[in-house]
């Protein structure tokens, strides 16, 4: 700005004080004609227009080179830039064959899970659905304008497997690759326990009938009836008369055993009557699991609770017996000491006041007896009561805060009943 000012003096200058002379520019030179040329004056304003040519023309050169630098830069940044990118997507081609996506590709590539809807029919599959969940609840923090650390904690919540999840997807896949029995899955606790108290005696149904035992088939291999009762057949296959086809709910097959055979396993629940309308499974996934599992254990509870009160209710009733057995005894008793007394009495061995003494004596004594052992009685019976409370109660305690399950009473027994 102060070289352009002085400019503009000089010019001034110039302009007033040449008014007999001029000045002639050719090309990039300023000359002077007539007076002028000798004039100190006029030769000095001349070397100074003369430099700020110079300076206006530096002034330009650096403009132009900072601005060839800069274009230079940008494009040495776009080099390296695309660069850096050629070089991510290398990595990524090199290190993309051990991603969990391509390594869940190559193992569905032949497997018959691949064009299935169900994530329990393989685990990789199932854990795939759990990083896909995981992806999205990130995407949907950071859409909504979450912390990449809000984003990042999302992912790890909706993406972990719980253990209850893990122990559901393992019971499901096991049975829809037929390694494990689905109505024996379901009397396992979610936690993956096995309550033997109140599931025990479910498991013992499969083996009720022996020739349901492969132990016994292997150990008996000329029993040829019931090798031909339990050969594995098929859906489509025609039992020979007096033979029913029926599928093994817990072997997962199909047999030909005898009417009697089926009827027995038909109401035990342990297999179904191959009909027209036949299905042989029902579509399956955790929310049955769960409920069925569930189910399976109210069944179960409640089923115990039952044989507690049919324990208590026999043991009840067999006291009573036991007492009246003894009532019956003492009434026997009774009766033949007044029978001795009466025959001493015919004998003339006792007189009329003796006799009537001891009769007396007999009939009070064999009362104060039937009272003590009836106060018993009630005893034994008020100790059996309050011995079963206490184990029924001791029982209902151990599930009464379970979180699948409530407890109501009925007529003064216990019922669980689903949550």
């Amino acid at each position: 700005m102060r070289g352009m000012g002085y400019m503009f003096a000089v010019g001034v200058f110039f302009a007033i004080f040449f008014n007999s002379a001029y000045a002639q520019t050719m090309g990039d030179q300023t000359t002077l004609s007539g007076d002028l040329q000798n004039n100190p004056v006029a030769q000095d304003i001349l070397k100074k227009i003369e430099q700020s040519k110079k300076w206006i023309a530096q002034i330009e050169k650096r403009n132009f080179e900072n601005s060839q630098r800069q274009l230079e830069l940008e494009q040495k940044r776009t080099e390296v830039l695309q660069s850096l990118q050629d070089d991510l997507r290398k990595w990524e081609e090199i290190w993309g064959y051990y991603t969990f996506d391509k390594m869940l590709e190559r193992e569905l590539e032949n497997h018959p899970a691949k064009d299935t809807d169900s994530i329990y029919d393989h685990p990789l599959k199932f854990t795939a659905s759990k990083i896909d969940a995981g992806r999205e609840a990130l995407q949907k923090v950071l859409l909504d304008g979450g912390s990449p650390e809000q984003a990042r904690d999302a992912f790890v919540k909706a993406a972990k497997i719980t253990r209850a999840e893990m122990l559901s997807a393992n019971a499901l896949y096991n049975v829809l690759n037929n390694n494990a029995y689905y109505n024996q899955q379901v009397l396992f606790e979610s936690d993956g326990r096995f309550n033997y108290e109140i599931s025990g005696e479910e498991l013992r149904k499969y083996y009720q009938d022996f020739r349901t035992n492969p132990e016994y088939l292997e150990a008996n291999p000329f029993d040829s009836v019931s090798w031909e009762d339990l050969s594995k057949t098929n859906p489509g296959t025609e039992c020979r008369s007096g033979y029913a086809l029926v599928y093994r709910i817990h072997a997962s097959d199909y047999v030909c055993t005898t009417n009697y055979t089926a009827e027995m396993w038909i109401n035990r629940g342990m297999g179904k009557l191959v009909t027209e309308n036949f299905v042989e499974k029902e579509p399956i996934d955790v929310e049955k699991l769960d409920f069925d599992r569930i189910t399976k254990k109210v069944e179960n509870l409640n089923s115990r609770i039952q044989n507690m009160q049919e324990h208590y209710e026999k043991k009840i009733h067999a006291t009573k017996l036991e007492y009246k057995s003894i009532f019956t005894e003492i009434s026997n008793e009774q009766k033949q000491a007044e029978k001795l007394a009466l025959q001493k009495f015919n004998n003339s061995q006792i007189k009329q006041k003796q006799l009537s003494q001891e009769i007396t004596e007999i009939r009070v004594n064999y009362s104060n007896l039937e009272e003590d052992i009836s106060n018993d009685q009630t005893r034994i019976m008020k100790i059996l009561e309050e011995q079963h409370v206490q184990d029924m109660d001791d029982f209902v305690r151990n599930y009464e805060h379970d979180p699948e399950l409530k407890l109501v009473w009925n007529l003064g027994i216990p019922v669980f009943e689903m949550s």
